[in-house]
């Protein structure tokens, strides 16, 4: 069964929560009244988290956690597994190894998005290979915690390379990727980059773990063009059984996903 969650942020703002920081404890009380099963964590750092505490307020929602989202650091901190600096590159696998930690303590996968950015041009050929032998004590590291790494596929626009499900299909083959790395396919960049929702779905198969809805103007579902219904349908047809999470602006207004979310995640559980 599909599970939905949402984006919270624990520690700084992110356009794609309704709820500060400071108000956590609020979003996990919204998630449960809406209907939610989990949270989708962004996470920058773990200075000030309690993370026992952080699960124990899950547990006490009857929420879990479907991914920690990481790319709070790119900005704030600059990191990035492709990076020239390799003392940048060190830096961002050891963030990287601590939300694998507290993802196997979640439950959780783990993003990478942002953080797959290069600070310089780089063919997509040398991009691919370089991004797998960065991202391999990672993945190592992954499987001995039991944890997945969802590698998000970013539009054009945003990142340089890997955009559509081709792309990372093809990554994941060329780095011989284990099992427990699949790909995050949001419906707002495929979008852009994707010919065709559902053969884009078809085509990810069982690398497909992770879905973020949005819709084309990354406003709330039903404020833009996608077909979302169509789009969910195509999901189970698939025999998708990982989580759909809610990672769009809070556009038209903040008022609007708090009261609209419940009622989406009743509608599309009906289809």
């Amino acid at each position: 069964m599909i599970k939905f969650s949402a984006t919270l942020t624990c520690r700084y703002d992110t356009l794609f929560s309704p709820f500060p920081p400071e108000e956590l404890e609020q979003g996990l009380a919204w998630l449960a009244q809406s209907g939610f099963d989990a949270a989708e964590l962004c996470i920058n750092d773990y200075q000030g988290i309690d993370v026992a505490r952080l699960k124990r307020r899950l547990d006490s929602y009857g929420l879990g956690c479907t991914t920690i989202a990481t790319g709070q650091a790119r900005r704030r901190d600059g990191l990035s597994l492709l990076s020239g600096d390799n003392a940048v590159v060190a830096r961002t696998r050891a963030r990287l190894a601590e939300h694998i930690e507290v993802a196997a303590l979640l439950g959780s996968h783990v993003t990478i998005g942002s953080l797959r950015a290069p600070d310089r041009e780089m063919s997509k050929t040398a991009y691919m290979h370089e991004l797998a032998e960065a991202m391999r004590p990672c993945v190592e590291l992954a499987q001995r915690c039991g944890v997945t790494l969802v590698l998000e596929a970013l539009n054009r626009y945003e990142i340089s390379h890997l955009h559509s499900a081709a792309d990372m299909l093809e990554f994941l083959t060329l780095s011989d990727a284990p099992d427990n790395v699949g790909v995050l396919w949001d419906i707002f960049h495929a979008n852009i980059e994707d010919r065709d929702f559902s053969a884009a779905i078809a085509l990810l198969g069982y690398r497909l773990k992770h879905v973020h809805f949005a819709d084309s103007n990354r406003a709330f579902p039903g404020y833009g063009h996608l077909p979302i219904d169509d789009i969910y349908r195509a999901l189970k047809q698939a025999g998708y059984h990982h989580a759909v999470s809610l990672e769009c602006l809070c556009a038209p207004s903040v008022e609007t996903l708090l009261e609209e979310a419940g009622p989406l995640i009743a509608r599309l559980r009906r289809l």
